[in-house]
């Protein structure tokens, strides 16, 4: 009897497991390219650009190692490269 309810369980388990990676693999593909979508729009392009900014701004009271690192950081996201992306899709010509 025991056996029995362990072999139930697990084919019952294998079962959804494999029904829930399916459904699950389209769902990652609309989260997928939402996040695409949201990190390539203009808005985000310039939020980045603005922060970039402000940090290199408020970097005068760091020691000078740390705000070197700072404004390498900061001037590495400000000129970071506009990926040609179409919304709605996910590739990308960057590597």
């Amino acid at each position: 009897m025991k056996v029995k309810t362990v072999l139930v369980a697990a084919i019952a388990g294998s079962v959804g497991y494999v029904l829930g990676a399916r459904a699950g693999q389209g769902r990652y593909e609309q989260i997928k390219a939402k996040a695409s979508d949201l990190a390539h729009s203009q808005q985000a392009q310039d939020a980045a650009a603005k922060v970039a900014a402000e940090v290199k701004k408020n970097t005068g009271s760091l020691p000078d190692p740390v705000a070197n690192v700072v404004n390498t950081a900061a001037d590495a996201v400000a000129e970071a490269p506009k990926p040609d992306v179409t919304p709605g899709t996910t590739s990308s010509t960057l590597p």
